[in-house]
C-alpha cells in the first residue's frame, strides 16, 4: 500500500502494516487531533494522531536503514513506530492529566491495546505483541523515542506545517545521514551540530509560540475542568475515552457542562494576572483557587504550569569522543536558561468578570499567598 503524506510525499506500507492501519483501533486515531484545541488559535491545526503515526513509522524506517537495520529487525521497528501513539485517547495529553488516575497514562493504555484484541491478533501472524512492545526498552527504541528520535522530529515538522508557523523547520536529511549508535545511545556526528542546534531551536520556538501560547494553555485547563466535571456528573465515564474521538466526547459533555460549552463557542477565560511559580503556590494552588472562588463569588481558575519545555542532552560524536550537546553548544545552554524565565502561573476568569474586577482579583490572590 502507498499513502501520500504532506511531509514525505510517499509512504510505503507492507501488507501487515496495511492491516494494522485498517484496524478499528488505529482508525480511531483519525478522530483524535494531534494538538487538541490549538486550532482555536491556529485554525489549520486540525491534523491528527493518525498521520503523525504514519509519519513516525516512515521517518523511523529511514533512520533505521541508515543504521543498517534490515529484515525482521526493521519490520519490528516500523511496527513499534506505527503503534507508538495507539494508546492516546480523546484530547491526548490534555485529557491525560485527569484520566491517568483512572486509566493510566497513554503508554500503559497502548500496551493493553497491543497485547489484547484486534491488534494482538494481527501482530501474532508475524510476531508476538510483546516483541513489538519490547522495542521501547532497547537500543532500537531510541530511534523512535529519544531526543533525536522520529517521533519528535515528525511532530515538530508536522505541527509547524499545520499551524503555519515558520519555526519547525528541521534538516532531517542532515541529521539522519550522520546518525550513529554508540552502545545504546543515538548520537550524531559533530559535522551536524548546526542541524542539531536548529532542531532544538525549532522545538523551543514551537513551545513558546504554539504549545504554550496563552490561549492554547487556557483552552487546555478549561478542558481539564470540563472532563473532571463531566465525570463527576456522570455525563461521561473515563472508559468512554478509550473508544471515542474528540468531538464525540465534547458533545457528550456539552449539555451539562459550562466549560465544554464555552470551548465549543470559543468563549475562553481570560488572564487576569500572572506571576512566577514558586513552591508555596505549587503546593496550595487548588486551595487558593477554591478560596478565590468563594471570596469573589465567581469561577476563578489558578493554572500552575505543568507542561514545560524539557532540557535535552543527547551526545555528539567528536574527535575527542562523545560529548553532551550542552557542552558543545552555547545556543542550547541559552535555550534552557531562557525557558526558566518564561514559566508563569495564570489566574483566569470569565472575560466579563475580568474586565470589571482585575485589580480586585489580583489583591485577593496576593492576600492568599
Amino acid at each position: 500500500m502507498i499513502i501520500k503524506d504532506e511531509l514525505y510525499g510517499t509512504i510505503e506500507c507492507s501488507e501487515l502494516e496495511r492491516r494494522v492501519i485498517d484496524s478499528q483501533e488505529f482508525q480511531r486515531l483519525h478522530r483524535i487531533k494531534q494538538m487538541a484545541f490549538t486550532y482555536l488559535v491556529y485554525p489549520s491545526a486540525t491534523h491528527t494522531r493518525f498521520e503523525h503515526s504514519l509519519g513516525t513509522m516512515h521517518l523511523a524506517s529511514t533512520m533505521a536503514q541508515r543504521l543498517c537495520y534490515v529484515g525482521e529487525a526493521l519490520a519490528k521497528i516500523r511496527l513499534f513506530a506505527l503503534l507508538h501513539d495507539v494508546g492516546h485517547v480523546a484530547f491526548s495529553h490534555e485529557s491525560e492529566y485527569v484520566l491517568k488516575q483512572y486509566l493510566g497514562n497513554h503508554e500503559e493504555i497502548g500496551k493493553k491495546k497491543i497485547m489484547n484484541g484486534e491488534l494482538a491478533d494481527l501482530l501474532k501472524e508475524n510476531f508476538s505483541p510483546k516483541q513489538i512492545l519490547d522495542i521501547e526498552h532497547t537500543t532500537e527504541g531510541n530511534i523512535i523515542t529519544s531526543d533525536l528520535g522520529a517521533d519528535r522530529m515528525d511532530y515538530l515538522m508536522r505541527d509547524a506545517r499545520n499551524t503555519g508557523v515558520a519555526y519547525g523547520i528541521v534538516d532531517v536529511d542532515r541529521i539522519t545521514h550522520t546518525l550513529s549508535l554508540e552502545k545504546t545511545e543515538l548520537t550524531i556526528e559533530e559535522s551536524s551540530l548546526t542541524a542539531a542546534e536548529s532542531l532544538l531551536i525549532a522545538r523551543f520556538m514551537m513551545f513558546t509560540t504554539v504549545y504554550l501560547h496563552r490561549a492554547v494553555r487556557i483552552a487546555a485547563v478549561m478542558l481539564r475542568k470540563a472532563i473532571s466535571l463531566a465525570i463527576e456528573n456522570k455525563a461521561i465515564t473515563p472508559e468512554d475515552f478509550l473508544s471515542a474521538g474528540d468531538e464525540e466526547i465534547l458533545l457528550k459533555m456539552r449539555a451539562s457542562n459550562k466549560y465544554a460549552d464555552a470551548l465549543m463557542k470559543r468563549k475562553l477565560y481570560k488572564e487576569v494576572y500572572s506571576l512566577e511559580p514558586n513552591e508555596k503556590i505549587k503546593k496550595n494552588f487548588k486551595k487558593i483557587e477554591s478560596e478565590l472562588c468563594e471570596r469573589l463569588k465567581c469561577d476563578i481558575i489558578v493554572d500552575y504550569p505543568t507542561y514545560f519545555y524539557k532540557p535535552v542532552n543527547f551526545k555528539v560524536k567528536t574527535k575527542d569522543g562523545l560529548k553532551p550537546i550542552t557542552e558543545l553548544s552555547e545556543i542550547v545552554r541559552s535555550l534552557e536558561i531562557s525557558e526558566q524565565k518564561r514559566k508563569r502561573v495564570l489566574i483566569l476568569a470569565p472575560e466579563e468578570f475580568r474586565n470589571k474586577n482585575k485589580d480586585k482579583v489580583k489583591s485577593e490572590f496576593e492576600n492568599l499567598i
